[in-house]
């Protein structure tokens, strides 16, 4: 009898545990984008490279949590969804910051 309910109790917390995990995750998702759109709406450049730096920093970390998690398939392709996002903000964020640069190049030129 006690085993069973330890073994319920782990469960519980193993659950608890997972679900913690999804919502870090899919927060530090989010707040990479989030940095993403401000690197984009930025015409200053040290402002758009910090951004830059925060938005992979937050990718980083959640792609690192997300390598062995045990979610759902929903809960998958949810994150899934935001990684493919967020890959092509990037991808979008390192064109914008190479069109600063050449700004800056052409205005000391």
């Amino acid at each position: 009898m006690r085993i069973r309910l330890l073994q319920k109790e782990h469960e519980k917390l193993a659950s608890t545990h997972n679900e913690a995990k999804y919502r870090f995750i899919l927060t530090e998702l989010e707040l990479a984008i989030t940095f993403c759109d401000v690197a984009l709406g930025s015409d200053d450049r040290a402002r758009s490279k910090r951004n830059t730096v925060n938005a992979r920093h937050a990718y980083e970390a959640a792609t690192h949590f997300l390598a062995d998690a045990n979610f759902s398939d929903q809960m998958k392709a949810a994150l899934q969804e935001k990684v493919v996002k967020i890959r092509a903000l990037l991808r979008r964020v390192d064109r914008h910051a190479n069109r600063l640069a050449a700004r800056k190049s052409l205005a000391t030129n």
